[in-house]
């Protein structure tokens, strides 16, 4: 079987690996509450399934994935028990240096795929200082945000909006796709702290929805990959409503 894992590579594969123009895929997320059903890796949960799961169906070129950053910028979430947050600044060093460190190794096509909205405005930024002006090209999604994603998302989810919410039918029927032991579908409520209906969300909803992204990361890899150094548009990559929701951000919100 094909090593996709970071963590399990050796050495001297590495250089190889970095020969051979491998893609490396960095998840990067947060621990962070999501209502009273849903566990706290649920954004972690997602981009880390989507990257395994588009890493997998390549065979035409090498396609690493780091372990996930369970740490993202989650403030507006510590009011809530479970939440972990990393100040603003640790954030972007912490990030700056994993993607440094990938860089120094001679890899040369690096995308952070994000899970968590809270994440996306600061990804966009350091993606954008990286790329112009340190020469580490980078791309940046979230993996709603993906081209094509948010049209099949609202179209899975109509009362998302096709934006990602945060632990309501979207999130909700990825989680009872992806990890349906931990999620408490009877205590599933429009509380403070969520955003979005959790009763309408399903299991063949999470199905799609994974699917459609999992489609677009294969893409984005194929034409990434496929293109010189720097001849790819780099920068975060986001449509107007991928991190919508959080119009509504705040220490409680309804």
């Amino acid at each position: 079987m094909k090593k996709i894992h970071w963590e399990e590579i050796r050495r001297t594969e590495f250089e190889e690996l970095a020969k051979a123009n491998a893609v490396v895929i960095i998840p990067v997320a947060s621990t962070e509450q999501h209502g009273n059903h849903l566990p706290v890796n649920t954004d972690m949960n997602c981009c880390y399934a989507i990257a395994q799961r588009a890493a997998q169906s390549i065979n035409e070129f090498s396609v690493l994935i780091l372990p996930p950053m369970w740490m993202g910028y989650s403030p507006h979430h510590m009011s809530y028990p479970g939440s972990i947050t990393l100040k603003y600044h640790t954030f972007v060093e912490v990030l700056t240096q994993v993607v440094a460190s990938v860089h120094a190794h001679g890899f040369k096509k690096i995308i952070i795929l994000n899970g968590h909205g809270g994440n996306a405005s600061i990804i966009n930024s350091l993606c954008l200082k990286l790329t112009h002006e340190d020469g580490i090209p980078l791309l940046g999604y979230s993996y709603w945000g993906m081209p094509s994603v948010p049209e099949e998302m609202k179209a899975i989810c109509p009362t998302d909006e096709g934006a990602i919410g945060h632990a309501g039918e979207m999130e909700t029927s990825l989680q009872l796709y992806l990890q349906p032991e931990l999620v408490d579908i009877g205590s599933a409520a429009q509380i403070r702290g969520t955003w979005g209906d959790p009763s309408v969300g399903s299991r063949e909803k999470g199905e799609q929805i994974v699917n459609a992204a999992v489609n677009a990361l294969v893409k984005i890899l194929h034409d990434y990959h496929g293109t010189p150094d720097f001849s790819y548009q780099t920068g975060c990559i986001e449509p107007p409503n991928a991190v919508g929701f959080y119009r509504t951000a705040g220490p409680k919100v309804q």
